[in-house]
């Protein structure tokens, strides 16, 4: 979850060159008009509807990016010269990959337009989104490259009370405006699945050990606040604002039963 720059060569460029290609002419003037209102409703898939390309021009769409998408231009979208601290979709730390923001089955017109090839994790492109590109009105993805607002703070666990059988849920954060806390929410619970409910479970367990070390026995509310702030700071300069580590430690700060437990777990560490 982060807001990026347009890729470099993104505009109508690539439907020209293609265009000349013989047979795609007559392709030109429906793809160009698709993209001109993919930029003009940003990739929003409550106002950018399937350009209706069927049959063959639908397939041969769709298929080039099985043929460019090991290409120079596309592979600097998903490995760029300055890595990214984390996933810009869903802020792990997974391997480098490619998302099309509207899924080209259902848009085969925008298969390699650069606009809705979004840098992703592999866990992102792995099967938890598949074909999903929208949920109820007005829920959808984060667009990295057009909403601006996607490199502030998002979205933290939330907790179920009974921190003993350790149950918890991303949501967005309750201080964003309404429709923005829709489309946050819808984000995270579709993105985030199995791979990082396990990184939260390996985050809690070990974690009152490596309290106990840094702050000692008995701990004070105070001091574990103070400590989980620094963690936090730490995540956030490291792996950005969004990242996996800094949606559990807002969390944990903003949940006092959670605090609660966290000390009650220290003191219980053998010393």
């Amino acid at each position: 979850m982060k807001h990026l720059p347009l890729p470099i060569d993104a505009g109508d460029g690539i439907i020209t060159r293609q265009c000349r290609k013989p047979g795609w002419a007559v392709r030109e003037a429906q793809w160009l008009a698709a993209a001109a209102l993919y930029r003009q409703f940003r990739g929003n898939p409550w106002r950018v509807l399937p350009a209706g390309f069927t049959g063959a021009d639908a397939t041969a769409l769709h298929d080039l990016y099985d043929t460019r998408g090991r290409s120079g231009p596309i592979n600097r979208i998903r490995r760029p010269a300055v890595p990214f601290k984390s996933c810009p979709m869903c802020g792990s730390l997974g391997g480098r990959s490619l998302d099309h923001a509207l899924p080209r089955r259902r848009f085969p017109e925008f298969s390699i337009l650069r606009e809705n090839l979004v840098p992703a994790c592999e866990i992102c492109n792995s099967g938890e989104k598949g074909d999903t590109y929208r949920g109820r009105w007005p829920a959808r993805f984060i667009h990295p490259y057009y909403d601006r607002w996607a490199s502030r703070a998002l979205w933290r666990i939330e907790f179920d009370p009974n921190l003993d059988v350790l149950q918890f849920e991303p949501v967005a954060l309750p201080t964003l405006p309404r429709p923005r806390r829709r489309i946050v929410d819808f984000h995270v619970k579709t993105l985030l699945g199995k791979d990082w409910r396990d990184s939260v479970r390996r985050e809690w367990g070990p974690l009152p050990s490596k309290l106990s070390r840094r702050l000692g026995p008995a701990p004070t509310e105070n001091m574990l606040r103070a400590e989980l702030e620094t963690r936090l700071q730490d995540a956030t300069d490291t792996y950005g604002v969004n990242c996996w580590d800094a949606g559990f430690l807002r969390g944990a700060l903003a949940d006092p039963l959670v605090i609660t437990k966290l000390i009650e777990r220290v003191n219980a560490v053998p010393v």
